[in-house]
């Protein structure tokens, strides 16, 4: 009987101790996540939203609206966790797990989204068509008109000067290409975006080991509490007996 108490001891101080490890493991992941990547990734996305902004209507630009709404999104699913962990809810844990890891699963399809180019054709025609300016096009991409300078002529406009490199007005410095055949190139490799869903994909790991420990620790000690009253009936029984 001592034996098997200093077992049960033994199995829940272990118990307790991997439910204490996983618990600083996840307080550390919460800390640098929160304080450091996610509010960078806000930043990043703000910035090169602000560079976008001149292009009306672009798929770029909203992907990055979804992508920063995310972003912000996470910042209140992070601060959920922690009284989730520390009260032990374990059918709370459950559903706040699940939910995290799609948020983080649609932040890296945003993620790796952004990173890739994309043909600028749909964008740059639906600006030609609503009679919208295409300099953010010309600008950055060193193009003029949708299929070339012909364009403005054809419809008796003037060239404007963000067709001509360094808004120089110079014949020889005027671009050819059209901007229907450019591609929109992200300016930089989301490295910061790439860790922050690691990060991420790590917290929810742990969490989700935390989870298993806490749910057989609450079983075990169900078991315990349904066993205990029967053993109490039979030695109570054993003793009217004798």
């Amino acid at each position: 009987m001592a034996d098997s108490r200093r077992s049960s001891m033994f199995r829940r101080q272990c118990r307790d101790f991997k439910l204490k490890i996983c618990r600083y493991v996840i307080y550390l992941l919460w800390v640098v996540n929160f304080q450091i990547f996610t509010i960078v990734d806000i930043y990043v996305y703000y910035i090169r939203l602000t560079e976008h902004m001149g292009c009306w209507m672009c798929l770029f630009r909203t992907y990055m609206f979804i992508a920063m709404f995310l972003s912000i999104a996470i910042i209140p699913l992070l601060i959920v966790a922690l009284p989730l962990v520390v009260s032990e809810l374990s059918g709370g844990l459950r559903i706040y797990v699940t939910i995290f890891f799609l948020a983080t699963w649609l932040q890296m399809m945003l993620t790796i989204l952004l990173s890739q180019k994309y043909q600028a054709i749909t964008d740059v025609l639906r600006l030609w068509m609503n009679n919208k300016s295409l300099e953010f096009f010309e600008v950055h991409s060193k193009c003029c008109g949708l299929i070339g300078p012909d364009d403005y002529m054809l419809l008796e406009k003037m060239i404007p000067l963000s067709c001509y490199k360094d808004r120089s007005g110079s014949p020889e410095d005027l671009y050819k290409a059209g901007c229907s055949t450019r591609s929109v190139k992200p300016p930089i490799v989301p490295i910061i975006q790439v860790i922050s869903v690691l990060i991420q994909y790590g917290l929810v790991l742990v969490l989700v080991v935390y989870l298993v420990i806490l749910k057989r620790s609450q079983i075990r000690r169900r078991t315990l509490w349904s066993v205990r009253p029967t053993a109490v009936y039979s030695d109570e029984s054993d003793i009217s007996a004798d």
